[in-house]
C-alpha cells in the first residue's frame, strides 16, 4: 500500500512539473484498445470539455468512430458540455454524407445536454484530443486506429476492445505546464 501511494505522489508531482509522459505503443492486430480502455484513466467528474483535433472525420466508419467517442464521453464520471472538434472538410463527392453525419451526431449530443461546436481547417494535419482536466493525448492515426471487422457477425465488430487495430503510437501529457505559441 506504501508503494502505490509513493507511485501517486511521484506522478502527481511530474504532472505538477509538467515533465509526465506516457507512451502507449499500438501493435499492428492488437486488440484491447477501446476508447474505453485507452482513455478510462484520464477521464473524471470534473472533465466538462474537450478538444479533438483530427482531420480525418470525414468517411462512415471515421463519423462512427467520432461517434463511439463522443457515447464513451457522455457516460459517467465525466460531466461533459461541451466537444470541440476541429477537422478538414471532405472535397469529394462524400462531403454531403460528413456534414449530415456531423449535422446529426451534434442534433444527438444536444439531446444529452451537450454542445457540438464544429470547425473545419484545410491546413490540420496533427491529431490531439485535449480534456480541460489537464490531459492532452496524442494519437498518430487519430481516432482511425481501428481495423474493419473481418464481418458483419465476427468479434470485434461491436465491441472494439475485440477489434484489431492498425500500428499506431499514443502520447499522454499532462499540460498543466505546457506552453501555447
Amino acid at each position: 500500500m506504501d508503494r502505490a501511494e509513493n507511485i501517486k505522489k511521484y506522478l502527481d508531482q511530474e504532472k505538477e512539473d509538467g515533465k509526465y509522459h506516457k507512451q502507449i505503443k499500438i501493435e499492428e492486430n492488437a486488440t484491447g484498445f477501446s476508447y474505453e480502455s485507452l482513455f478510462q484513466e484520464y477521464l473524471n467528474e470534473t472533465v466538462t470539455e474537450v478538444w479533438i483535433e483530427d482531420p480525418y472525420i470525414r468517411h462512415t466508419h471515421q463519423l462512427y468512430n467520432f461517434l463511439r467517442f463522443c457515447e464513451m464521453l457522455i457516460k459517467k464520471p465525466c460531466k461533459v458540455k461541451t466537444i470541440h472538434l476541429l477537422t478538414s472538410l471532405d472535397e469529394g463527392s462524400r462531403r454531403e454524407q460528413q456534414s449530415s453525419g456531423l449535422r446529426e451526431i451534434k442534433e444527438s449530443l444536444r439531446k444529452h445536454g451537450v454542445l457540438l461546436e464544429l470547425e473545419y481547417s484545410s491546413s490540420i494535419h496533427d491529431r490531439e484530443i485535449r480534456f480541460n482536466n489537464g490531459w492532452m493525448i496524442k494519437i498518430g492515426r487519430g481516432l482511425d486506429y481501428f481495423k474493419k471487422a473481418q464481418g458483419r457477425f465476427s468479434l470485434g465488430y461491436c465491441d472494439f476492445d475485440l477489434r484489431p487495430c492498425h500500428e499506431t503510437t499514443v502520447d499522454i501529457f499532462h499540460n498543466k505546464h505546457t506552453k501555447k505559441i
